[in-house]
């Protein structure tokens, strides 16, 4: 049995992160974190699962989320990346919410939140007699105390708010955030809350979109509603994400149709990095395989892969157990549907070790993951045969279920006949942070760049500060130099369609970036993106170039070896410090999505 350890970057970036103490190595972070984990189990069996989850995470085949890395060993372990909380249309409800999202943002954990049920501005309160602020006014409360969480604690609050695209506010929302410069401590997104057949539909044939609030009346009565062209919204919504990356927009309408219970509880908003739709005061539990640990000898180990599945589901259920949770209501919750998260790390790195390029992968990446849902449902079923189903399962309508249907006939079968222990179990969150710690490519991307120029600030002599530009050659150009791609090497539809090939087998959602070129047409991503948001859960762009203090600037494909002989004698080769930190702008950090242009604020006031 080789066991890892990490070095480098990869060492510096755990020591600072995820170890207890000074000198604290993998290994025993290793075995603090299987120890806590195999609480769970029966008295007289800890010891044996203590010993199986260890030696998934010594040889690092498996990794949890940063939040069990960080705090398993630790009194009252907060273990959970990200929840989402409701909201209800009264002040009571207001209240509520602002609280919740204080007290889990005060545990370090991201938090998702969908406005919708607020009513629309301009609607007749007749308890008071008052006139609603509407939805976004209460967003801009919800994102309040980010100000302050920052400046007392120096660590950001991480939030999704995001609002149904059939909202009379819509348009308030997205000019609030994109226009005025406000709800600066989230990510915003748009729900698609009708069929995405119709909304294409409207937006192709340039129809009219429906703004409507049930129930919601102005003071004489009459309804607060709007029409508004659904392509003109939809441009709007797709120049900003050109521009910026905001707002992103999030399939509602596919998230719950593909909802295993969907008799039980809607899906209402993402987590804030968008891997996971979940219910009121649903969690995030996240673990990854890892996956170019599964190459051997050039080929797929895939009995060694079915394995570590099984122990990362059975590992991942512990944590529910024995998670300290921020509410009670996502304490009941979490009981009562035991959803896990387990995702991946590393398919791009796979893929090169393999001798595929990223974008001729596809086919390989489809059965790859239809093993693993395969196996995890598996497991999950033989999780129910010893301790139970989850609390909320119903045999007959959980078999209903569009995703389970998607499952093979043995699974399903199996399903009905001794249930299954967690309500979804598969997820692709960006793992930005915990796949440094290995030295692998994050979650389903492919790396940035192998061959990129590094913009930082360095001090001078005289006091001031100058901009310090460097080439930077990863070691994958010299490692995989005839498939080594960068994701500005691949094209717009390769990325969208890497995405909807793994969300077929995922059944919480994929956190991706669909990277475009500095001068992509607006009118082709338009499109493109319609023809996939059937497919996609949820949607993230980001062009390069269009920030003005970018800390990477990809070099061209065709241009690698040009650029590297010109400056030779120059060129950093590895990856350092200022590069990953680089990297980590662009991404989303530790499985808490970063607020949009707070990096390069930074950055424009060290200059």
């Amino acid at each position: 049995m080789t066991y890892f350890e990490p070095e480098g970057l990869g060492l510096s970036i755990f020591e600072d992160r995820y170890a207890h103490h000074v000198g604290e190595t993998y290994q025993e972070a290793s075995r603090r974190q299987a120890e806590h984990v195999a609480e769970a189990e029966k008295e007289d069996e800890r010891e044996h699962w203590a010993n199986v989850f260890f030696e998934e995470l010594a040889t690092n085949r498996f990794m949890g989320g940063g939040r069990i890395m960080y705090g398993a060993g630790r009194p009252k372990a907060q273990l959970l990346n990200c929840f989402v909380v409701p909201t209800k249309d009264s002040i009571e409800g207001w209240g509520k919410t602002v609280s919740d999202i204080m007290v889990i943002s005060g545990r370090l954990g991201g938090v998702g939140l969908n406005v919708s049920p607020i009513r629309p501005r301009g609607s007749y309160i007749k308890g008071n007699g008052g006139i609603a602020t509407g939805a976004v006014s209460f967003a801009k409360i919800a994102d309040a105390p980010g100000y302050e969480l920052v400046g007392g604690g120096g660590r950001r609050m991480a939030m999704m708010i995001c609002l149904d695209v059939t909202h009379p506010d819509i348009e308030e929302f997205l000019d609030a955030k994109l226009d005025q410069d406000q709800l600066n401590n989230a990510n915003i997104s748009v729900v698609i809350d009708l069929p995405y057949e119709e909304f294409v539909e409207k937006v192709r044939h340039n129809e009219d979109l429906n703004l409507i609030f049930d129930g919601a009346e102005d003071r004489e009565g009459n309804p607060i509603s709007k029409s508004v062209s659904a392509k003109m919204l939809w441009n709007k919504i797709v120049q900003n994400a050109w521009n910026n990356g905001e707002p992103g927009v999030l399939n509602g309408y596919l998230a719950n149709e593909m909802n295993n219970i969907w008799y039980h509880k809607p899906l209402i908003s993402t987590n804030p990095c968008g891997e996971i739709w979940l219910e009121e005061y649903g969690c995030c539990d996240l673990g990854a395989l890892v996956l170019p640990r599964f190459v051997i000898n050039g080929d797929i180990d895939w009995k060694q892969l079915k394995e570590t599945v099984h122990i990362a589901v059975r590992f991942l259920d512990n944590v529910l157990s024995v998670n300290n949770y921020p509410l009670p209501e996502i304490a009941e919750n979490c009981e009562n549907v035991r959803r896990i998260g387990l995702g991946v790390m590393g398919l791009h790195s796979m893929l090169m070790e393999l001798g595929v390029k990223y974008d001729e992968g596809i086919d390989l990446v489809d059965q790859l993951f239809n093993f693993i849902k395969e196996e995890a449902y598996y497991a999950s079923v033989q999780l129910a045969k010893e301790k139970g189903s989850f609390p909320a399962f119903d045999a007959e309508k959980f078999g209903q279920g569009k995703f389970i249907q998607s499952l093979s006939p043995k699974i399903q079968e199996i399903i009905q006949e001794y249930g299954i222990r967690n309500c979804a179990l598969l997820t692709i969150a960006p793992t930005g942070t915990t796949s440094m710690v290995p030295d692998v490519s994050s979650g389903i991307e492919p790396i940035p760049a192998p061959v990129y120029w590094r913009t930082r600030f360095v001090n001078t002599d005289d006091g001031s500060r100058k901009r310090d530009v460097s080439l930077v050659v990863r070691d994958e150009y010299n490692q995989y130099r005839d498939v080594v791609q960068g994701a500005a090497d691949i094209s717009v539809e390769s990325h969208f369609k890497m995405q909807a090939t793994v969300q077929k087998h995922i059944d919480n959602a994929v956190s991706k970036t669909i990277n475009l070129p500095e001068d992509y047409p607006i009118e082709d991503l338009a499109e493109l993106w319609l023809d996939y948001l059937p497919y996609m859960k949820g949607s993230t762009f980001y062009r390069w170039g269009s920030r003005e203090f970018e800390p990477i600037s990809p070099v061209p494909e065709q241009l690698w070896d040009t650029v590297i002989a010109q400056t030779n004698g120059s060129t950093i080769y590895g990856d350092d410090a200022d590069s990953v930190k680089g990297l980590l702008d662009l991404d989303c950090v530790g499985g808490v999505c970063a607020v949009p242009n707070q990096w390069e604020a930074e950055v424009a006031a060290a200059s």
